[in-house]
């Protein structure tokens, strides 16, 4: 939670970043750089510990994701499933965020 405190706390006052932070500088970009890779060492750790296999939980959560957002429904829209989709469709998927 701290390692995710510090990654968050770069981001607390800049609002939007364009892709690839264009305007940012080279220290940084090192510094958000080191808090990723700190918050991503901790996940696989955890991972490990608690024997879930990241890799397929990332892939089963971005496959229910693609149900709870399909495309011609979602793209462009920052709405929850429950706005988009129609009551059917969102009450089956609601079960995991």
């Amino acid at each position: 939670v701290g390692e995710v405190g510090e990654l968050s706390e770069i981001f607390q006052w800049r609002g939007e970043v364009p892709k690839g932070l264009p305007d940012w500088k080279e220290e940084d970009k090192t510094h958000l750089g080191e808090e990723l890779s700190d918050v991503l060492l901790y996940l696989i750790r955890l991972s490990d510990i608690c024997g879930v296999d990241l890799g397929k939980a990332a892939l089963r959560k971005i496959e229910l994701n693609a149900l709870k957002y399909p495309v011609n429904l979602s793209k462009g829209s920052s709405n929850k499933y429950s706005d988009t989709n129609t009551s059917s469709n969102s009450s089956s998927i609601n079960g995991g965020d």
